[in-house]
């Protein structure tokens, strides 16, 4: 498993304690480094043993002073000036800075002003009113504290898809690797693609279970193994993660697999339907009444013998797929390969890691039909948004890159804010002059859902807006979705033909499944993007595929699903 995680999480808790010092620039710099180490594809300790400090630098945003940093974690596992910026603070900063929505600022006012130690200090301080009395916080900043607080135990001990996905795939492929192994599959809360993930669980058939075994618990990722037996073991990862591996028979791998992969609450609904059948259902198979095997070799044989249509993993949630499965009319589910173009990405004329070409470049290795160059507009200043002289110098350069790369259509956007009054961050004479507009909000997050519904119905109302960005505003274990009344902005959106974003990055993964559900229930329009900041992100389609599929979509509720002959009629792209 490689370190690139460790690398990050380190690097963003440096940037914290620098702001904490209000030292300027630096903690920018730091988190630049970190998000895009974070979701670097190469392994860093791999391009630091093989090319040195010089190899460090040539991952964007890194420069010769991180990049030293990083060189002594990967030597020594830690970094002196992390250790000496922690000892400075006072005690608790640095547990409570961590809860979502305060910042390391706040956490050292409340440190100080109130004498909490920790989180749960902090939560008996904001439970007694103590909080709401300093200046500068309220009641209102009290329970968006508490909620903050909650939302941090809640995430505790999972991950994001986007972070845990690569390590069980790597997981799978090392055990491949082993001879025994016959054949081999990632179950649980991954294989349904959960938003978050606990843990690892992985089956596998093999005549030679313990010979599995050894291997798995003896791997170089493995830190700590918690059990190993003939069939089953279970370790920690050194990415801290948590693994299984189980040899199950053949005839029984179908019905393990459906067991293993979930829900609880969808097997539970099953095994109802099984009893009712006089049957009993486990993770062996399917058996009569009398003990007789019925089925179990693969999944599509249990749900068949059951009077089932097949239940994709995505829609295991019993969210009413059984009905629809005894019905047999569940929906066709977009296939993974079916995108074929993206149409948020960003490059270094806003907050992108990489040129405008080499977005061009790594779009075209995809095999994307078409894209959309969509960089964010002025207000957006800590990202380097652009102001219009910037931006119509960027579309030349655009103009002059779709002669250079004939073979892909490329859009000229932008993703322009959305105003506190609902007005848009360019001017109607410069939108007009877009292919692709993506109209987001980015600020006033604690607006009043009678105010950001209102905000963003204006918004929807601009004749140049496709599309609209990420329209919760959530990041996933760390900032909650903003209030807003969902179903006008569905309806809204449908009445002037604007796309809803399922935003693919992996923080993201905004529209969650259940409002995709309902907007679907409108009938919406969607696009799938990946709010692409470096050439990397363009992989993380699959998971907005993921999100689409966990909200019952087809491919063609996709916009970006056509091809680009009849995408470009769609949009009147000329």
């Amino acid at each position: 498993m490689t370190k690139n995680n460790e690398v990050a999480t380190i690097l963003f808790e440096i940037a914290d304690l620098l702001e904490i010092k209000e030292v300027p620039w630096k903690p920018i710099a730091y988190r630049r480094a970190a998000r895009n180490i974070e979701t670097l594809t190469q392994d860093i300790e791999h391009v630091y043993q093989t090319q040195g400090i010089q190899g460090l630098q040539t991952i964007s945003g890194v420069g010769a002073h991180i990049a030293e940093k990083i060189a002594e974690y990967l030597r020594t596992g830690t970094i002196m000036e992390y250790k000496r910026l922690v000892a400075e603070l006072p005690e608790g900063v640095e547990e409570i800075m961590h809860i979502p929505g305060l910042g390391p600022k706040r956490a050292k006012v409340l440190v100080q002003r109130l004498r909490v130690k920790n989180t749960k200090e902090l939560r008996a301080a904001c439970n007694s009113h103590k909080v709401c009395k300093l200046a500068g916080f309220g009641e209102k900043s009290e329970a968006d504290i508490l909620r903050g607080i909650a939302l941090k135990e809640e995430g505790k001990d999972r991950m994001l898809l986007g972070s845990i996905l690569p390590v069980a795939r790597e997981l799978a492929d090392h055990l491949r690797q082993q001879g025994a192994i016959e054949k081999i599959e990632i179950a649980g809360s991954i294989r349904r693609r959960k938003e978050t993930c606990r843990d690892i669980d992985i089956l596998v058939t093999s005549k030679k279970p313990m010979h599995v075994m050894n291997y798995f618990t003896q791997l170089h990722e493995v830190k700590h193994v918690l059990a190993q037996g003939k069939t089953k073991s279970t370790v920690i990862l050194d990415t801290g993660i948590q693994a299984d591996v189980r040899v199950v028979q053949p005839k029984s791998f179908g019905a393990a697999l459906q067991y293993f992969t979930g829900s609880k609450e969808h097997n539970v609904a099953l095994r109802t339907i099984a009893l009712r059948k006089g049957y009993k259902l486990s993770e062996y198979g399917l058996f009569d009444k009398k003990g007789a095997y019925l089925a179990g070799k693969t999944e599509k044989d249990v749900y068949e013998k059951l009077g089932l249509s097949y239940v994709e993993p995505e829609l295991r949630e019993n969210t009413n797929e059984i009905a629809g499965a005894q019905k047999q009319i569940l929906p066709k589910l977009i296939p993974y390969a079916s995108v074929k173009g993206d149409l948020h990405m960003h490059t270094t004329w806003s907050d992108g890691n990489a040129s405008t070409e080499a977005m061009i470049q790594e779009a075209v290795n995809q095999g994307h039909e078409y894209i959309a160059i969509t960089d964010h507009s002025p207000s957006e200043r800590i990202a380097n948004g652009l102001n219009v002289k910037r931006l119509l110098q960027h579309k030349k350069e655009v103009e002059q890159l779709r002669k250079k790369y004939p073979m892909i259509t490329i859009l000229f956007g932008s993703e322009v804010s959305i105003k506190a009054d609902g007005q848009l961050d360019y001017p109607n004479e410069v939108l007009k002059k877009l292919d692709w507009v993506i109209a987001s909000i980015h600020s006033r997050f604690k607006a009043s859902k009678e105010e950001m519904t209102k905000r963003i119905m204006v918004a929807l109302e601009n004749p140049y807006v496709n599309v609209f960005g990420h329209p919760t505003g959530r990041l996933i274990l760390s900032r909650e979705p903003y209030a807003v009344d969902l179903e006008q902005i569905y309806a809204r959106a449908v009445e002037n033909e604007v796309a809803l974003e399922i935003n693919a990055f992996p923080s993201r993964l905004d529209l969650s499944s259940t409002n995709i559900r309902k907007a679907k229930e409108y009938h919406a329009m969607f696009v799938i993007n990946t709010d692409s900041h470096a050439p990397d992100h363009l992989r993380y389609m699959e998971l907005g595929i993921a999100q689409a599929r966990r909200g019952w979509l087809e491919a063609k509720e996709v916009l970006n699903t056509l091809s680009v002959k009849k995408f470009i009629h769609k949009i009147g792209y000329k």
